[in-house]
């Protein structure tokens, strides 16, 4: 069963972030931080929880650093867990269809935009 509680890394997300916002490759990332390209792509999948040290090399090599604030909590990822256990299995089914569909919507958007690499070297 799918839920938002492993749709979205945000160790990834920073890491990809700041990527993008350096217009960085990951193989580039990865000479100028120090960490291996191979350890960037799975932390931008979301297959691995990095060390909060080496989230700070990553981002040093992109030449950001990560600050920390407290903010009111956001439940918004509870919300959306608790409206999917809602559905029955053929809603799940189209819901999940429908966030499929938009993953690759967005991804080809960002290919257009030329923030994805389609070539692997």
């Amino acid at each position: 069963m799918r839920t938002s509680r492993n749709l979205y890394k945000p160790e990834g997300g920073i890491v990809a972030l700041a990527r993008l916002t350096a217009k960085l490759t990951q193989r580039e990332l990865a000479e100028l931080s120090g960490v291996p390209q191979s350890t960037i792509a799975r932390i931008e999948a979301g297959s691995v929880a990095p060390k909060f040290e080496t989230i700070s090399r990553i981002l040093a090599g992109a030449g950001l650093e990560m600050r920390i604030q407290l903010a009111p909590r956001d439940d918004h990822n509870n919300a959306l867990d608790a409206r999917y256990a809602s559905l029955n299995d053929e809603e799940k089914k189209q819901a999940d269809e429908r966030h499929l569909s938009n993953v690759e919507m967005f991804r080809e958007a960002g290919k257009a935009a030329g923030l994805h690499k389609t070539s692997r070297s």
